[in-house]
This record gives structure tokens, C-alpha cells and sequence, in this order.
């Protein structure tokens, strides 16, 4: 009988928790579960301990979430739905327990059978009916003899952990406003105005990491080679058409307190508007140019680009860069941030590229007219069936697109929302994780460590700027 095992991925956390609830579910269903007459068996064969640890590469200061036998005690229980033409819909609830099982699901035969898996949380006191953290769907045809499947489980937007986020003001007590939020070697980093820079091991506590030679603000930052680095632009000349410098600061994920300066890059007709990290180079890009660096941001050179007038964002995966030009249908491409090449995105004009992000195989591209596109490799383009803006209204401007837990985020500025999606940008679903009239918004976020954490400021005291934390996913 063929059998397919779960594998474990270093970057998403949520494929890890998605095995340990599958194979505890299991465990507590006996093996197998009959549905009757002329039905088609489902084999999953789950592994355990070494398949569902720890990642390898993570640091000893970090404790990522979930080991192999942890399941968070949020979640008590795991609920299956099967539904099809032709047959009533079948759900059966199970406790959750153990670590590994192989197990037989007897399916109705017939073609297009939905499996919907939820990892349920009953909470303390009893929550009825209860909350739903993370869900998984699959689809088969049913048609007898045997079948094996794995059902990769996402975050569930409707998730309790998501209500319940935690600002620390208190903690922090920082000044100035956070704007960029990113992670490496078991180690969260929050930066943004004056220079300032925080550091936790655990997203809950931080402690402050401001160097005294970084004066003015912090626009980008990102990890890579075991390097933080750090991007602060400044205008050059007293009226226009001055110029920009653009000035990098590194830090090694061992001393988080001990930032140097680095290089530089000067005389672009705009600040550069972001930077990313990939197959052993750093890029910058902004106004008309792509620049890239191989050893850690101290020396810079311009990429071979052209066709380009506004570079608004970078990101990098499947092996390549892609960058959006702000004022045109093109995004720029290059396989090693040295040697780049433009591609027509296809947009309804009069629309132009805003943010990109990357994640589960897919760049996610949103517009200045409120759309979404995703892309594989950044050439060959798909708009994506909702219109962003009908859900945020008349404002369509967007802060950040992240992705983590299997789910794509768009953070807006005007209403102060993060949208999910977890269909590749064809569905959205609202959360507004603070609640109405807190003041708090956010304008970085990512996934790390059972968590969403994410950075800000306060409308009612806009001095201040925040760290924030979901609750355990």
C-alpha cells in the first residue's frame, strides 16, 4: 500500500504543528474510522521524532514552537469533515493525544470528496462552540481501492491567539517609531526612527540594541550570512533636485549589541526603498537602480537594470529577486542581483506596482489600484479573482506584505487592519488586532516562534512607537 510520510519544513512552523495535531488526532481515532458500504480507504502514514523536531539550523538561544511531542495546550481536540455530492456530510471530533499513528480513513466513494481537518481549541473554561487555531483542507476522488494523502495545515484567521495581541509599551519604553521588524539565527530585531534598534530572543521581552553612530532612520532592514543589516537614508542639499545617501550599518547575530558602519550608496535621485537577502548577496533597490553586495554591505555596485524609473520593494525566492517599479507595468528580475532584466506584469492601466512579499512558492504583488497578483518566478503573472480594495475601502494603501503560517499578510495604514489569506491571495479575511479605538497600528510583521509579531506606533501618542505579539498559535 503506498503511504505518504510528513515532512518537515525549516521555515514554516505551522507545517511542523500540522503533523503533530494530524498524528495526535490519529492516534486518539483508533487507527481507523469506518463510514460504511462502498467507500474508498485513505492511508496516512505519519513519522515521528526526527521528521517533526526541532529545525536544525536554529539557534541554542532560540525555542521554536513546536517540538516534536509539544502541542500547544490551547488545543484540545481535532475535528474531521467529510463532504461530497451525494453523501451527508460526516464529522467526527477527536481528542488529542500521542505523537505518531498510521491510520485508515474509510471515505464514501465518488469523485471530489472534501477532507476538512481542524485543530480546535475548547479553552479553560469550556468554549462552546469551540475555537478553531489552524485548519487543513484536501480534495480527493473517492473511486475505491486505496489512496494516500497529506493535508498541510494553515492558520485559521477566525483563530482565538489572534485576538488576543499584546503591545510592549511598557516593556520597550522606546521613543521612536518601529517600521521594520525581521528575524535570523533564533533572534527577533525591531528597528525605526533615530536609530533605534531592539532585540529579544523570545518576542516578549527586549532589550534595547541603539547604537550611538546611527543617527538617522531606519527604513530597511534584513538577516542574511549571519549579518543584520540596517538602512538609514538622508537628503543631501537644501532644495531640490539634491540627492540621497544611502548608508548601511551590519551587525553579527552573536553581537546584536555591536553595529558598525558599512558601506554606502550615494547620489540616487530618491532613498532607496528596501533591501533583501539571497544565494550570498544583499540587494538594495530604490529610484531607478538595483545595487548589490557580496561582503555584507561594505562595498556596493550597481546592477546591469534599465527600464526601471522607481524601484519600490525587493523580495527573494525560488532562486530570484524581483522588484516592482512604482511607476510603470514592469518589475525587475535577476537570478544573482547582479544582472537584471524587466518583465510586463499585464496591470490595468492606470495602475501601478506597490508591495511585494514571498512565500509558499509565490510572489505576492499588491497596486496601487487595490489588486493582487502572484507570480512563481516574476515574469508570468496571475491577478487574483478579489479586488483588495473592496475590502479596505476608499484607502487601497498598503504597508507591508509578509507571509507566515502558511498564510499571506497585507498590512494596510488607513484602516489599520491585517488581511489574510491563505488561498495565494484570492480570499482575504479581516482582523483588526488591537480593536477599535486602542490607537495602536502597524507597520511590519512576521511569523516566528508560534507567533505573529509585529511593530508600530500610537495615533494618541505617536512618540511611542511598539512591539507587538499575538498570543501562541
Amino acid at each position: 500500500m503506498k503511504t505518504t510520510r510528513w515532512r518537515h519544513s525549516t521555515r514554516w512552523p505551522a507545517r511542523v504543528l500540522a503533523g503533530i495535531l494530524f498524528a495526535s488526532v490519529l492516534s486518539g481515532c483508533g487507527g481507523s474510522v469506518v463510514t460504511g458500504g462502498g467507500t474508498t480507504a485513505v492511508t496516512v502514514t505519519i513519522g515521528g521524532g526526527g521528521a517533526a523536531a526541532a529545525p536544525a539550523a536554529a539557534s541554542s538561544r532560540a525555542t521554536p514552537r513546536p517540538l516534536a511531542a509539544t502541542i500547544p495546550p490551547t488545543v484540545s481536540s481535532m475535528r474531521f469533515t467529510i463532504s461530497g455530492a451525494g453523501m451527508d456530510n460526516i464529522v467526527q471530533t477527536f481528542p488529542v493525544t500521542g505523537t505518531t499513528m498510521v491510520v485508515t480513513l474509510q471515505v464514501p466513494s465518488g469523485p471530489a470528496r472534501t477532507v476538512l481537518v481542524e485543530a480546535l481549541d475548547s479553552g479553560d473554561p469550556p468554549v462552546i462552540p469551540p475555537r478553531s487555531h489552524f485548519r487543513g483542507v484536501t480534495v480527493i476522488d473517492a473511486v475505491g481501492g486505496s489512496l494516500a494523502v497529506t493535508i498541510a495545515m494553515y492558520v485559521d484567521p477566525s483563530s482565538p491567539a489572534l485576538r488576543t495581541w499584546t503591545a510592549f509599551a511598557d516593556t520597550v519604553s522606546t521613543s521612536a517609531t518601529l517600521n521594520r521588524v525581521t528575524q535570523g539565527d533564533g533572534i527577533v530585531l525591531a528597528a525605526g526612527t533615530s536609530g533605534e534598534i531592539l532585540s529579544s530572543t523570545d518576542g516578549m521581552n527586549w532589550t534595547s540594541r541603539t547604537p550611538g553612530n546611527i543617527s538617522g532612520n531606519i527604513s530597511a532592514l534584513t538577516f542574511g550570512d549571519n549579518t543584520f543589516l540596517a538602512m538609514t537614508s538622508g537628503f543631501v542639499g537644501t532644495f531640490y533636485p539634491g540627492y540621497w545617501n544611502n548608508h548601511f550599518f551590519a551587525a553579527t547575530s552573536d553581537n546584536v549589541a555591536g553595529w558598525t558602519i558599512r558601506g554606502s550608496v550615494g547620489g540616487t535621485g530618491s532613498p532607496l526603498s528596501d533591501i533583501a537577502f539571497g544565494g550570498g548577496v544583499f540587494v538594495a533597490v530604490g529610484d531607478n537602480n538595483a545595487f548589490h553586495s557580496q561582503d555584507n554591505g561594505a562595498t556596493w555596485f550597481p546592477g546591469t537594470i534599465s527600464g526601471v524609473s522607481r524601484l519600490s520593494g525587493v523580495a527573494y525566492g525560488n532562486g530570484r529577486f524581483v522588484a516592482p517599479d512604482a511607476t510603470s507595468d514592469n518589475v525587475a528580475v535577476s537570478v544573482d542581483g547582479i544582472h537584471w532584466t524587466t518583465a510586463a506584469i499585464g496591470l490595468a492601466s492606470p495602475e501601478t506596482p506597490r508591495r511585494i512579499g514571498f512565500g509558499g512558492g509565490l510572489f505576492l504583488l499588491t497596486t496601487s489600484s487595490g489588486y493582487v497578483y502572484t507570480s512563481p518566478d516574476g515574469v508570468s503573472w496571475l491577478q487574483r479573482r478579489t479586488r483588495f480594495a473592496d475590502l479596505t475601502g476608499l484607502d487601497t494603501s498598503v504597508s507591508r506584505v509578509a507571509y507566515g503560517a502558511e498564510a499571506f499578510l497585507i498590512i494596510t495604514a488607513s484602516p489599520a487592519q491585517v488581511y489574510f489569506s491563505v488561498d495565494s491571495g484570492d480570499t482575504w479575511v479581516a482582523l483588526d488586532p488591537f480593536g477599535a479605538g486602542s490607537g495602536y497600528y502597524l507597520e511590519d510583521i512576521l511569523y516566528w516562534n508560534g507567533a505573529y509579531i509585529g511593530v508600530g506606533g500610537d495615533y494618541v501618542y505617536p512618540a511611542f512607537g511598539h512591539v507587538f505579539r499575538s498570543g501562541d498559535l
